[in-house]
């Protein structure tokens, strides 16, 4: 049996840590959070607005690598959940 994780959503989980830092290096940290806060939280609720005036290239940088950090972290809590079971 695995040992409990005491994350939580409100902790400071790689994944958070990650969307974070790639708020910050995108550069413009305060037009950036929102989406990425999306990205990792609700990405279903993306809108046209919410990436309009930002290029290809800075939404790929940024955007996927939180996508893939929540959803390795949404992974490891269902291992764990299996492994608690």
């Amino acid at each position: 049996m695995a040992a409990s994780s005491s994350s939580s959503s409100a902790g400071s989980s790689p994944a958070n840590e990650l969307w974070r830092a790639l708020g910050a290096a995108a550069g413009t940290p305060g037009e950036m959070t929102p989406l990425l806060e999306k990205v990792r939280d609700c990405a279903w609720k993306i809108t046209d607005a919410d990436v309009a005036g930002l290029d290809a290239g800075t939404l790929y940088e940024a955007v996927l690598p939180v996508a893939f950090a929540a959803a390795d972290e949404k992974r490891r809590r269902a291992h764990e959940a299996i492994d608690a079971g």
